[in-house]
């Protein structure tokens, strides 16, 4: 779980860093990309955490994982497009049937959540074919999908000639089940991580890294904004996972900090946009981060502890 805090202050940081900071674009950057790994992580202790029997029975883990998730992205979309409504009364929400699928898909005003239905659509992929054509079928499939969105998102300008919509690439079809087939295989044949060396470990951590920053300077225009995957970003969202596994951290508050991070990852957009907005302090972009982390974070334990899931201290401990 520690992985998971880890993978939340990472979001946290591109979603303040987008677009450059107030104060330092360069920066703003630097740390945009470097924070990348976040969602990979998610996607692969995401599958890390399916039971063997649900493997065996696809459509029970596509319903878990349907109620675990699609509840609440559904209903923090329905918060965030009532915080709009609110802050940006001019703005109208395409209620077609097509406006309402583009809303599901990218979350529309919850945008940060979008990895929720890519998780769905991912694991309906995943699981599938895990088990109809086996995991080696299944792994081979998931990286070339992988391929055809890096080909179509990060460097469709430079092989395509055209810059594609975010949403295209960004998904459960391309970006999410290279991920999900990682967790999977790691919580099944990973016992080998154990002999990695640690500096191996972390020279492999910076080298995607340098080439996650890499490939957003020199492939993606987009600059100072950071860009959502390509080759690079494969290796450094497994490296990192490696080297936590590597690591093997044990302290107690990892495991509420872990449960708590679903919940921060919910609220924290709606944090940032108090700071910024009505707060009025988007000029200082490090005080952002951490007031978002924390009160998030904050938010995410009092959750956990009011559906019982931090244990509380009895009366005669007390």
């Amino acid at each position: 779980m520690h992985c998971a805090s880890s993978a939340w202050l990472g979001i946290i940081t591109l979603h303040v860093a987008a677009g450059g900071f107030h104060d330092n674009r360069l920066l703003g950057f630097v740390l945009d990309e470097l924070s990348r790994f976040a969602v990979p992580v998610f996607f692969i202790l995401s599958a890390w955490f399916w039971k063997p029997e649900e493997l065996t029975a696809p459509g029970r883990l596509v319903l878990r994982v349907l109620r675990r998730v699609g509840v609440p992205f559904v209903a923090w979309v329905a918060v965030m497009v009532a915080w709009q409504a609110v802050t940006v009364p001019s703005h109208a929400l395409d209620l077609s049937s097509v406006g309402l699928a583009f809303l599901l898909w990218t979350g529309g005003p919850a945008f940060h959540l979008w990895f929720l239905p890519a998780l769905i659509v991912g694991t309906v992929i995943v699981a599938f074919s895990g088990r109809w054509f086996g995991w080696r079928v299944t792994a081979v499939l998931s990286v070339a999908l992988f391929l055809l969105g890096t080909i179509v998102g990060s460097y469709g300008p430079i092989l395509l000639q055209r810059v594609s919509p975010f949403w295209m690439d960004r998904n459960g079809i391309f970006f999410a089940p290279v991920f999900l087939v990682a967790g999977v295989l790691l919580r099944r044949h990973g016992g080998w991580v154990s002999g990695l060396p640690v500096p191996t470990l972390i020279a492999a951590v910076v080298l995607f890294a340098l080439g996650q920053l890499g490939e957003g300077y020199l492939v993606v225009p987009r600059y100072p904004m950071g860009h959502d995957f390509s080759l690079s970003t494969l290796g450094y969202g497994i490296s990192v996972v490696l080297l936590f596994m590597r690591l093997d951290l044990r302290w107690p508050v990892w495991s509420t900090l872990g449960r708590a991070t679903f919940t921060a990852y919910l609220a924290h957009v709606l944090v940032i946009g108090i700071l910024v907005v009505e707060l009025k302090l988007g000029t200082n972009s490090l005080l952002v981060i951490a007031l978002t982390f924390a009160t998030s974070l904050a938010a995410g334990v009092a959750w956990q502890w009011a559906r019982g899931s931090v244990p509380r201290r009895s009366a005669a401990a007390r």
